[in-house]
């Protein structure tokens, strides 16, 4: 193993422009972007068109005109004018997603943010507890997308993009800047959601291809590689510069790191950790908080909580933010101190021998424990 040749951590938030100014080399051939949460903050617009449509089966197109004022974000909501088709909406959604709903809150959200029950999801999952604990909901929301028409899924799709428009991170003007800039550069997204989502944001932003879920291939972990090759087989090539950026939620998008030459997660909970294989092509790992239109209007405007209040860290003033933090691999060597010897001699053992995803639960929780510790100390941080 190896550590990246550089990290830098953005310490304030700053316009998604900026950050591929920073990013992104001109001799960049591909850049691709993860969608749900990335694109706009904190939204998962494939999860949004489920609701969308479970609304639209119990009110129809002008149910949701209706309804609309009174959205917020939510995905359900009550309709006293009609309160049959809202208890078919309530009864439909519940019907279909109480027990998936559930297994993922316990598996996926709740192991994640509690140790005890993190480690139970290794032992009984296996090296990527998160694709499984996925599984079931994913399906179920495929499912039912699949009852709607490709167009029907585009026009909800639309709905959702509008209602969220303050909150979007990436907007289509950046992309066309970065063109630019980089004459030749392909722009992909590689998205778990559902198609018709996925269409209508690529679309809407101006990218040149797209990869997307199906019922027989979930779209996220490796398979999301497995699909850029085959969409673009020069992509992970030696010497061609290829740039990927996810808020890799939940470290879904961690394999990234083995195949890119350059990354950036942003608004992440799970950044990508300084430590990877020595065959990795990866050079650069960038970490942002990346505004949205709402917070890059509000900070044009003077307003000193310009962020969303989502967001766990404030900014600091606005006319004199802090450099970032840039990191060679000498000084992360420095910083991560034995703990890189830790890994390999964890890998020596035999455990890991077949690769991670082959490997036992115990041995792959303790391998991402490490790697979790190795992204705190790289960026002075405590140890989660």
């Amino acid at each position: 193993m190896r550590v990246v040749d550089r990290l830098v951590l953005h310490r304030e938030p700053l316009s998604f422009r900026a950050l591929l100014e920073r990013l992104v080399p001109t001799e960049t051939r591909f850049l691709v972007l993860d969608q749900d949460r990335t694109v706009h903050l904190g939204r998962n617009i494939g999860e949004l068109l489920g609701w969308e449509l479970a609304l639209y089966q119990a009110h129809g197109m002008e149910g949701l005109d209706r309804l609309e004022d009174r959205r917020h974000g939510r995905g359900l909501v009550l309709d006293p004018a009609h309160p049959m088709r809202t208890m078919r909406a309530l009864t439909d959604s519940a019907l279909r997603w109480a027990r998936p709903g559930l297994y993922y809150l316990l598996w996926g959200k709740l192991a994640w943010r509690h140790a005890w029950l993190r480690r139970r999801s290794f032992l009984r999952f296996g090296a990527n507890p998160i694709r499984e604990a996925q599984r079931w909901p994913q399906l179920t929301l495929l499912e039912h997308v699949a009852e709607a028409s490709l167009p029907l899924q585009r026009t909800l799709t639309e709905r959702i993009l509008r209602r969220h428009a303050g909150e979007q991170v990436i907007e289509a003007d950046d992309l066309r800047w970065l063109r630019s800039r980089c004459p030749g550069i392909e722009i992909l997204i590689a998205s778990a959601s559902p198609r018709g989502a996925v269409e209508q944001v690529g679309a809407e932003l101006g990218v040149d291809a797209i990869t997307y879920s199906t019922r027989e291939q979930i779209n996220s972990g490796e398979a999301k590689i497995e699909g850029l090759r085959a969409l673009r087989p020069a992509i992970f090539e030696p010497g061609v510069v290829s740039v990927g950026i996810t808020d890799t939620g939940y470290g879904e998008d961690h394999c990234w790191a083995e195949h890119f030459t350059h990354l950036a997660d942003i608004n992440s909970d799970a950044p990508f950790a300084p430590i990877i294989s020595s065959s990795s092509p990866l050079r650069e790992i960038h970490s942002a908080a990346v505004l949205t239109r709402e917070e890059k209007t509000r900070r044009a405007a003077g307003e000193p909580s310009y962020l969303d209040p989502r967001r766990r860290r404030r900014a600091g003033p606005a006319s004199a933010p802090p450099s970032p933090l840039v990191l060679g691999a000498a000084e992360l060597r420095s910083r991560l101190g034995g703990l890189l010897a830790e890994l390999e001699a964890l890998l020596c053992t035999g455990a890991l021998s077949s690769g991670i995803a082959e490997a036992s639960g115990e041995a792959a929780y303790r391998f991402e424990r490490l790697l979790q510790e190795a992204r705190a100390l790289s960026v002075g941080a405590e140890p989660a």
